[in-house]
């Protein structure tokens, strides 16, 4: 512990004080002293010293934190994916904007959209609507100080240990000298570059698939691609298969199918995990159920396991999802979020 103050001192000395530092993104938010958080700080310190990170990554990282940030944290409680209404989430994100630009890049991307599919085993139309989702095809500006976020995070009670460990994955991430510390930014969760892959998921998941010796979702479109794609091929990702379609519930609507959810089939692993997706039923049993396809016509005729999403209470509007549903799930785990992937790639196609 003496160790560590002794570095801690050297940092304030040079001007780069953890209690009263502030960076630009943050400047409206003044710094107010907090012991216990410098405590806790000092022994996140001391379990990156002791994991081997380099003095200069732990000066650069530790000079960015600040005591947490109230806006991340509100922001954590506030999540859209939480607070809106399924009508107002999904409104708000499939836009004209997004149709026609994802369009574009489709075409313009065609040969390593291509490749990457052909490798993975994931359709194009998906990759670029998580792309076209996360970052807005990589036009959104990412500028938050990703040491400070995943420490604001980390010392918060709600999922404190989770973003502790990314927090020392970002650090073994800016310790190997890719991404440099200017490029090193992050979104209000601590999510990175264009494809927006917590520091464990690059860690596991990203790909440098252009062959130049960096794995960069931050600037390279082909490695983004292919990064999402990696993540999606080990969750089961069918690509003989869509994720799903919006549907018409039965006459009486939501109610009618309440009484209906007692047997079903059993899901694979990756599904089962899912809880809240309720009962799997043989897309022909849906079928018989009287759900059909959003224009009135016959579901289609095969025999694949598939479960009902149903939107805002009272709207009887519904979504018959199949298992690569599940897989998008996993990348954001909201029936509300996953929709808008599936409906964006239809846009896509």
């Amino acid at each position: 512990m003496i160790k560590i103050a002794k570095r801690l001192l050297q940092l304030s000395l040079l001007g780069l004080s953890l209690s009263v530092i502030t960076s630009p993104a943050l400047a409206a938010e003044p710094a107010a002293p907090d012991p216990e958080f410098q405590q806790w700080l000092e022994a996140l310190y001391a379990e990156a010293q002791e994991r081997g990170i380099s003095e200069q990554t732990l000066t650069q990282a530790f000079a960015d934190i600040t005591p947490p940030i109230k806006r991340i944290i509100k922001t954590d409680r506030n999540q859209a994916e939480v607070v809106q209404t399924y009508n107002s989430y999904l409104s708000a994100r499939l836009t004209d904007w997004k149709f026609a630009t994802g369009r574009k890049l489709m075409a313009e991307n065609t040969e390593v959209l291509n490749q990457v599919a052909q490798k993975y085993g994931v359709q194009p139309r998906f990759l670029v609507a998580i792309w076209g989702m996360e970052t807005n095809y990589g036009t959104y500006p990412i500028k938050e100080p990703i040491f400070n976020v995943l420490a604001t995070l980390a010392y918060d009670k709600r999922r404190g240990p989770y973003f502790r460990a990314q927090f020392l994955a970002a650090l073994d991430i800016l310790d190997s000298g890719f991404p440099t510390y200017e490029q090193f930014k992050s979104s209000w969760a601590g999510a990175m570059g264009q494809s927006q892959f917590m520091p464990e998921s690059y860690q596991q998941y990203a790909v440098d698939f252009d062959g130049d010796g960096k794995r960069d979702i931050w600037n390279t479109k082909a490695d983004v691609f292919a990064s999402i794609a990696n993540y999606f091929k080990p969750r089961g990702w069918r690509d003989d298969q869509t994720w799903g379609r919006p549907v018409q519930l039965p006459k009486g609507g939501e109610q009618s199918l309440v009484a209906e959810q007692a047997a079903g089939l059993s899901p694979d692993a990756d599904c089962k995990r899912f809880k809240s997706l309720g009962v799997w039923r043989d897309l022909r049993d849906w079928q018989k159920l009287g759900v059909r396809r959003a224009d009135g016509s016959d579901l289609p005729d095969v025999s694949i396991p598939a479960a009902l999403v149903l939107a805002d209470k009272g709207d009887n509007r519904g979504y018959i999802v199949y298992r690569n549903f599940c897989t998008i799930m996993s990348f954001n785990p909201s029936f509300k979020y996953a929709l808008s992937i599936g409906l964006l790639s239809d846009q896509l196609k």
